[in-house]
């Protein structure tokens, strides 16, 4: 493992430093720009869209000339010497004039026309300009002279579908053929076929020989990119996604391949090993592009983008006046006079009136739309999170550019949002922005160190409509430990503003002044406005220490200790209440009846027999009522013969009640009063229910009941055979 890690190539993928410049922009608000080409000495972008083909100034950006090809343009390409435009357009089999060429001295379609194919494929120029090679129409290609476009030889027969990608090599000694099943043929210069074929098995969407000749690149469908040596070897291969084609450098032995997927970005291959040596992230969806290199460096290239924009992306240069002397109110080394934004806050002069209170808006800043920076202590961590705001104008670009190269549509998607992010953040030179912020920073005690920063873009793009009145706003997050440890109170410096204009897109934002916010351990906000231009001044933090808060448990042990006798109070007079309330029930529960009970017999057991006696008298044999309504006669009955019950019964004789049946609580002398709170009369125990009384009539509970008392008599359980019985009737008085 050691030895594969020692051996494997130390490239690595990181960003090219180029950001996105700026635009073009199409006369027609409905165009979709699929290919684009420069001349070779970097002054005209030539683009192409629909039926078109448009000339724009490569430093101005500004229109130059358009012409109409009458059909669908596939592709263009400028000649070796600039002076021409070759274009291929739609073929129809009965009018030959899908190939022709544009005069650039004269500014006109020469008359001079030949005949390619009916799909779309490109055209390549020989290195001397004296030759074009275009696809035909009968799966094979045609070498045309580029000045008449005559046909000079026919590459036809080792086809068997529609030729999609043709070129010739740097020295025109070879050429090369792609078909749409993924068949690749190699021509010599008099047109036959070398031994060899390749076959990648998918659509050839690009091909081309590398700087020297020595080999050929191929790209698919499906973002296959293959290495072949010129004798059919293979040497590479790598799955790089969607992309729309490649181009060799000019003087280096690098490849550069256009992805177009869900992250579109321009990558850079080593051509020996494919290793990733760069790449910069695209902010829209990709069709075309054209590099311009200087001193084997790549310097800025242009994308086709799919709308009517062609998009420019390099290394940032100085805006212009960047250095004059004069005064200067934002402090952006641009002379007022100059500046189109004198108080930096993405508003251009003339068009402030962002202010109150003033009669000249240009000269007051708008601090929600100037750069600003929000500093906070986590920790041991400090943390600087800094904010740009894009002017409308710039906004409305970039959702151009993001929401009609993906899909025509009104709104923002989240999706789109994170292409410009990726883009934004991946081509930021973030080592470089953490070096100069960490050296901008001085603490009273300690320093800063092993920062990392966050890239995202916050506001302006997401669910938004193209004309939104709402600004993109994007942040760096940063950051630092500190060591040592971080000791209240502490002073925090900034001693300058810091730029990355030339290694991220804040080229394109206001970077002065700054509106230095302060959040402080106790979470307020604190703002104050840093102008560039003060001499001298360095802004100064200050953080001191929360004063300790008291627990809650001495807070509430201070309460207590100061409020002791109040407390003590309280509690006698509540327990003093309670003692009332538990005697004064006691007392109601002990009521007894004198009749009933003697003093002193609370808690004794029934031991007399006559008292037993008693009791059956009494429940046994009721007392008649006798009111004064009533007249008592003696009424003479017969008697009542009863039975004499055996001392053993089966339980089928037994009967079911007699009043006599009561004898038998005299059995029960061992059974112990009740104690408690059941209330008691000269009856018993008072019940709640009603009881049905021997007289018919109901024993209504807590009704008056006029008994009068009798002898107790001792009850014999022998139970004589005969009684007679005297009833007493009751009658009612006559009136």
């Amino acid at each position: 493992m050691m030895l594969i890690i020692c051996l494997a190539p130390t490239a690595s993928a990181s960003s090219s430093g180029m950001n996105f410049i700026d635009t073009t922009l199409s006369s027609a608000t409905d165009a979709y720009t699929n290919s684009i080409t420069v001349n070779p000495n970097n002054t005209i972008i030539a683009s192409s869209y629909d039926t078109f083909v448009e000339l724009h100034n490569s430093s101005t950006l500004q229109l130059i000339n358009r012409f109409d090809l009458g059909r669908e343009v596939f592709d263009i390409e400028f000649s070796p010497d600039g002076g021409y435009i070759a274009a291929t357009t739609l073929a129809i089999e009965s009018i030959q004039d899908s190939v022709k060429v544009i005069d650039i001295l004269d500014m006109e379609i020469k008359p001079q026309q030949a005949r390619g194919n009916n799909r779309a494929s490109n055209i390549d120029w020989s290195h001397d300009g004296s030759m074009l090679i275009v696809p035909n129409m009968n799966n094979g290609a045609l070498v045309l002279n580029s000045t008449h476009l005559g046909e000079v030889m026919a590459l036809n027969g080792a086809h068997t579908s529609d030729v999609t990608c043709v070129g010739f090599s740097r020295n025109s000694e070879l050429m090369i053929t792609g078909d749409e099943l993924g068949k690749v043929q190699l021509w010599d210069n008099s047109g036959d076929a070398l031994s060899f074929t390749l076959d990648v098995e998918e659509e050839v969407t690009g091909c081309g020989f590398s700087f020297m000749d020595a080999k050929i690149a191929l790209s698919t469908t499906s973002g296959n990119i293959y290495s072949y040596s010129v004798n059919g070897l293979l040497l590479q291969s790598k799955d790089l996604g969607l992309n729309y084609g490649l181009r060799w450098s000019e003087t280096e032995d690098i490849l550069y391949v256009l992805e177009s997927d869900s992250t579109p970005e321009l990558v850079a291959l080593d051509g020996s090993t494919f290793s990733h040596i760069h790449s910069t992230r695209l902010l829209h969806k990709s069709i075309d592009f054209h590099i311009i290199e200087d001193d084997s460096l790549l310097t800025k290239f242009f994308v086709a983008t799919d709308t009517n924009h062609i998009a420019l992306y390099g290394s940032p240069t100085y805006p212009e006046g960047y250095g004059v002397m004069g005064s200067d109110l934002d402090g952006d080394n641009i002379p007022d006079t100059l500046d189109l934004d004198d108080d930096g806050d993405s508003f251009q002069d003339d068009w402030d009136f962002n202010c109150f209170n003033a009669t000249l808006c240009s000269r007051d800043p708008d601090t929600s739309t100037i750069r600003s920076m929000i500093i906070s202590i986590d920790a041991d961590t400090i943390i600087v999170e800094d904010i740009y705001t894009m002017s409308q104008t710039d906004t409305y670009t970039f959702r151009n550019l993001s929401r009609r190269s993906i899909i025509s549509d009104l709104r923002i998607s989240y999706e789109e949002t994170n292409m410009i992010e990726a883009a934004f953040c991946h081509n930021m030179d973030a080592n470089d922005y953490i070096q100069k912020l960490q050296d901008s920073i001085e603490l009273s005690f300690g320093q800063v160190y092993n920062g990392t920063v966050k890239c995202q873009i916050i506001g302006g793009l997401s669910f938004s409509k193209t004309f939104d009145k709402e600004q993109l706003k994007f942040s760096f997050k940063t950051t630092y430990e500190v060591s040592p440890n971080i000791t209240l109170p502490m002073l925090i410096y900034l001693n300058e503003q810091i730029s990355v204009q030339d290694s991220s897109i804040t080229h394109m934002v206001e970077n002065h002044p700054i509106l230095l916010q302060q959040i402080t351990l106790t979470g307020e906000s604190l703002s104050t406005l840093w102008w560039n231009s003060d001499d001298g001044v360095i802004p100064e933090l200050n953080y001191t220490a929360i004063p300790a808060q008291e627990s809650q448990i001495k807070s509430v042990m201070d309460l207590v200790v100061e409020n002791l006798l109040l407390i003590t109070m309280l509690s006698i007079s509540m327990i003093l209440i309670l003692w009332a309330l538990i005697r004064r029930r006691n007392l109601n529960s002990l009521i007894m009846d004198d009749e009933d009970f003697a003093e002193g017999e609370e808690n004794s057991e029934i031991g007399d027999d006559s008292y037993v006696e008693k009791i059956d008298e009494e429940f046994s044999k009721p007392t008649p009522v006798i009111n004064e309504d009533y007249l008592a006669v003696q009424i003479d009955d017969n008697p009542i013969v009863t039975e004499t019950l055996l001392s053993e019964e089966k339980p089928t004789d037994r009967r079911a009640f007699t009043i006599d049946d009561d004898a038998e609580l005299v059995e029960r002398r061992d059974t112990k009063r009740r104690k408690g709170r059941t209330q008691r009369n000269a009856q018993g125990p008072i019940m709640s229910t009603k009881r049905k009384r021997l007289d018919g009539k109901l024993d209504i509970p807590g009704e008056q009941i006029i008994a009068g008392k009798k002898t107790a008599r001792k009850v014999s359980k022998k139970v004589p055979t005969a009684k007679k019985v005297r009833r007493v009737r009751s009658v009612k008085k006559d009136d």
